[in-house]
C-alpha cells in the first residue's frame, strides 16, 4: 500500500473514532450537533452503527497493506550465511531451528507456526 495512502486512512480513522464518540454519548440527545445535519434522533444509533463499521472496514484495509514481513526481513538480511550453512550440508529444518533459536523464540504454543513460516521461505530462497 502506498505511504500516503496509508497515512491519509489513519486520519480519517481518527476523524471517524472522535465522531463515533462523540455520536455514541450524544445518542438522541436533542442538543447534539447531528440536529445539525438529521433531525430526527431516532437515526442515531443507525449512524453511530454505519460509522463503526466503517472504522472497521478501514482498519482492515491498513492491516492488511502490511508489506514487510519481519521474519522474511531476518531471513534476507542473514541470506548469506543460510548459504553457507547449506553449502556445509545443514537440513532447512536445521537452520530453521538453529534461526529461531537466535531470535529467541521457545517453544511453545506458536513455535509451529513460526518454524512452518520460516521453513516457507527458506524453500523460496535460492
Amino acid at each position: 500500500m502506498k505511504k500516503n495512502i496509508k497515512k491519509y486512512s489513519y486520519y480519517v480513522l481518527a476523524v471517524l473514532v472522535v465522531v463515533v464518540f462523540y455520536l455514541i454519548f450524544n445518542a438522541g440527545n436533542p442538543k447534539s450537533l447531528l440536529r445539525l445535519v438529521i433531525k430526527d434522533p431516532s437515526y442515531d444509533v443507525t449512524i453511530t452503527v454505519i460509522l463503526s463499521l466503517f472504522i472497521v472496514v478501514i482498519s482492515i484495509f491498513v492491516a492488511s497493506g502490511k508489506e514487510d514481513d519481519p521474519i522474511k526481513h531476518m531471513l534476507d538480511i542473514n541470506v548469506e550465511h543460510i548459504r553457507k550453512l547449506r553449502n556445509k550440508g545443514k537440513s532447512e529444518i536445521e537452520i530453521a531451528e538453529s534461526f529461531l533459536r537466535e531470535i529467541g523464540v521457545k517453544r511453545g504454543v506458536f513455535y509451529p507456526f513460526v518454524k512452518r513460516r520460516v521453513l516457507r521461505y527458506l524453500s523460496k530462497m535460492d
